[in-house]
């Protein structure tokens, strides 16, 4: 009877401890896994643009803060045609000249063929262009160049279709200096909330780790503990 009982003892012990390690060995992997993912987070490549009047200016980085100076950037039209191949600076900035008000796409491709896309619509491009589709820079200048043969009779006949010309062309100056002292602030809240992402996975790795430490900690004492 008591060989029986220490058989039963043994068997029991046995197949704990091979449950026991079926876990560590599940909670590795996971751990294995997670560590392995971290860094392709922390490479994943973002791209952001903004129309600044007919003008498209972005940057490409990493979400980890490094540039991705060293990728292309595509331009596209709603219907998926490229526009143009840009390549960035040295700090990963870019500027293209839009050439209508429609939906651009921004895609940053990578050598080892990462890749991030950022649609520009149409109706932020819509302040830098007239109603025939020039440009509100272009009408400006056509303004500025138009003959200076008209009497000053006849200019002072019509202030209000005069004003009206200039109307387009400083609204547009106002937005695009907005949109410039607003895109510091929009690029530093779409990188802070990429570094967020990344310290949420690596904390709650950490988390994990912490909870296969105590769960191996209790398994030893188990083991060493009394039959």
């Amino acid at each position: 009877m008591m060989t029986a009982r220490v058989g039963k003892a043994r068997s029991r012990s046995v197949r704990r401890a091979i449950r026991s390690r079926r876990s560590i060995l599940g909670i590795a992997a996971f751990l294995l896994l997670s560590i392995l993912g971290a860094p392709a987070v922390a490479h994943k490549l973002q791209v952001f643009a903004f129309a600044e009047g007919a003008r498209i200016s972005g940057s490409v980085y990493f979400a980890g803060g490094g540039a991705a100076s060293g990728s292309r950037i595509e331009v596209r039209d709603g219907e998926g045609r490229t526009l143009a191949e840009l390549t960035p600076d040295g700090e990963g900035r870019f500027v293209y000249p839009a050439q209508a008000p429609v939906d651009h796409l921004i895609r940053a491709i990578t050598g080892d063929g990462h890749q991030a896309d950022w649609l520009v619509p149409a109706a932020e491009l819509a302040s830098g262009f007239g109603s025939e589709g020039s440009t509100v820079e272009g009408a400006e200048g056509a303004h500025r160049s138009a003959p200076s043969g008209i009497g000053a009779t006849e200019a002072s006949s019509t202030p209000a279709s005069h004003m009206a010309t200039l109307d387009p062309a400083l609204e547009a100056a106002i937005e695009r200096a907005v949109a410039r002292q607003i895109r510091p602030l929009r690029e530093q809240l779409i990188a802070a909330e990429d570094r967020i992402r990344l310290q949420d996975i690596l904390g709650g790795i950490g988390f994990i780790m912490g909870l296969t430490g105590l769960a191996l900690w209790l398994t030893s004492r188990r083991r060493s503990g009394p039959p």
